[in-house]
């Protein structure tokens, strides 16, 4: 999301989840009963300078995020595309594949910056 400098970061990161997360209930099948399938909240945000998606490969914090939303889903039992039935998230598919190549990048920035949630789990 871009947000606007001059303004309260931590108030316009959870408008940003709160929108997401607007979307994310897109199919009619029951919620897995775990604590993941809450409504979403701000883990971490960062900033970054690639106002143009395109650049986004070329800013650190586009890697942070996206290796932080890996570890998150990780940490709350994988995606269903990992794990198959019973699904203890609701994220179909991975937030980051395991054959990006980017992969490992992603999960190192976050790592470097936050802290490991969960193991690596590209390949």
């Amino acid at each position: 999301m871009v947000v606007d400098l001059t303004k309260p970061l931590n108030f316009q990161a959870a408008v940003a989840v709160v929108s997401r997360d607007m979307n994310r209930h897109i199919d009619e099948n029951d919620e897995p009963n775990v604590a993941a399938s809450d409504f979403a909240r701000v883990d971490r945000f960062d900033i970054g300078a690639a106002v143009d998606y395109d650049r986004r490969y070329d800013d650190t914090a586009y890697w942070r995020i996206r290796g932080r939303e890996q570890q998150l889903i990780d940490s709350h039992g994988g995606a269903q595309s990992d794990t198959g039935k019973p699904h203890r998230t609701e994220n179909v598919v991975r937030g980051v594949a395991k054959d990006n190549p980017w992969g490992r990048r992603f999960h190192d920035a976050a790592t470097e910056r936050w802290g490991q949630l969960h193991p690596y789990t590209g390949y």
